[in-house]
C-alpha cells in the first residue's frame, strides 16, 4: 500500500450478507483508497466467511473470529480454536456483553439474570481462547461496561484488545485504558449533538483520552457517517471517523493516520 495516509478500519462487516453481491468492489474501493480492514465474525458462517475473504488478498484484509453475544447459538470452542490458527485471522471476536438485547427480549428477571449469566461464560471463553492462541480481543460492550470490568478484575492477566463501539463514559475509558485496552470509535462521531446540546455524544471522550489509545472502525454495513448517514456503510468511509478525530483533538489528519496505523500494527501484528 503506497498511500502515504494508511487508514485501517479495526472492525468491518464485509463478510455479511449485506455484501454479498459486491464485496471484491467493496474491498477493491477501500484498498484503493488506502484503507485496509479486519472483517470480523459474529458466529460461525461469519467468522468462516472472514477467514475464507481475508485468504484471498496477500495484504490488506485480515479476519478476526468469534461469537457476538447477541447470538443464541452454543459456543463451539473447537470450532473456533481451529479458526483462529489460522495465520490469517488477528484477533478473537467480536465478542463481549451485551445487556440492552436481554433487557428488551426477556420480561421475567429471572430469565434475564439467566441470559446475562450465560453471556458471560461465553464471553470467559472467548478470553480463554484468546490466551490460548495468543492473539487480541475485540470486545462489544453494550450497557454492561460494570460487569466487564468486574470480569477483567478477577482475571489473573486478561489478553489485550479493543473495545469496539465504543459506548461508555470517560471514567470507564480511562480504566480499561488502564488494563491495557484500546478504545475504538465509529462514525456516530460524525454525527451532529441531539438537540439541546453542544457537543457530539464522544466529544468528551476522544478529547480526554491519549490518540495513542485510539482506534478508528466503520462497523459496516451499520452507523454510516456523515455524509452518508442512514445509507450502508463500508470501509473506505473510516476516512470520515479519521477526520473527526482529527478535528476533535485538534491534530492533522495524517497524523491520525499514521498514530491509528501504528497502534493497529501493534495490536494485532499486521
Amino acid at each position: 500500500m503506497k498511500n502515504k495516509n494508511l487508514l485501517i478500519d479495526t472492525h468491518a462487516h464485509v463478510n455479511f450478507k449485506d455484501f454479498k453481491d459486491d464485496c471484491k468492489e467493496v474491498i477493491k474501493r477501500a484498498l484503493d483508497g488506502g484503507v485496509e480492514m479486519i472483517n470480523v465474525g459474529a458466529e460461525r458462517k461469519t467468522s468462516e466467511r472472514a477467514v475464507k475473504m481475508a485468504e484471498e488478498y496477500e495484504n490488506g484484509v485480515y479476519a478476526s473470529v468469534g461469537q457476538h453475544p447477541g447470538t443464541k447459538d452454543e459456543f463451539d470452542y473447537g470450532y473456533f480454536l481451529n479458526l483462529a490458527r489460522n495465520e490469517k485471522v488477528v484477533a478473537i471476536g467480536e465478542c463481549g456483553l451485551d445487556f440492552h438485547r436481554i433487557e428488551n427480549q426477556a420480561s421475567e428477571k429471572s430469565k434475564v439474570e439467566s441470559l446475562k449469566e450465560k453471556q458471560k461464560e461465553i464471553f470467559i471463553k472467548h478470553l480463554e481462547l484468546a490466551k490460548e492462541v495468543n492473539k487480541p480481543i475485540i470486545i462489544h460492550c453494550r450497557d454492561a461496561h460494570d460487569d466487564l470490568l468486574e470480569i477483567f478484575r478477577l482475571e489473573a492477566s486478561p489478553p489485550s484488545g479493543v473495545m469496539h463501539f465504543f459506548t461508555g463514559t470517560l471514567e470507564q475509558a480511562k480504566k480499561y485504558i488502564d488494563l491495557g485496552f484500546y478504545i475504538s470509535f465509529s462514525g456516530v462521531v460524525t454525527f451532529p449533538p441531539k438537540k439541546g446540546e453542544t457537543d457530539g455524544a464522544y466529544d468528551e471522550i476522544i478529547k480526554n483520552i491519549p490518540l495513542e489509545k485510539i482506534l478508528i472502525e466503520t462497523d459496516c454495513p451499520f452507523v454510516a457517517p456523515v455524509p452518508y448517514r442512514g445509507k450502508r456503510n463500508e470501509p473506505a468511509y473510516v476516512k470520515y471517523v479519521a477526520h473527526k478525530i482529527a478535528e476533535l483533538k485538534g491534530v492533522s489528519f495524517g497524523e491520525v493516520a499514521e498514530q491509528t496505523t501504528k497502534s493497529v500494527k501493534k495490536l494485532f501484528g499486521i
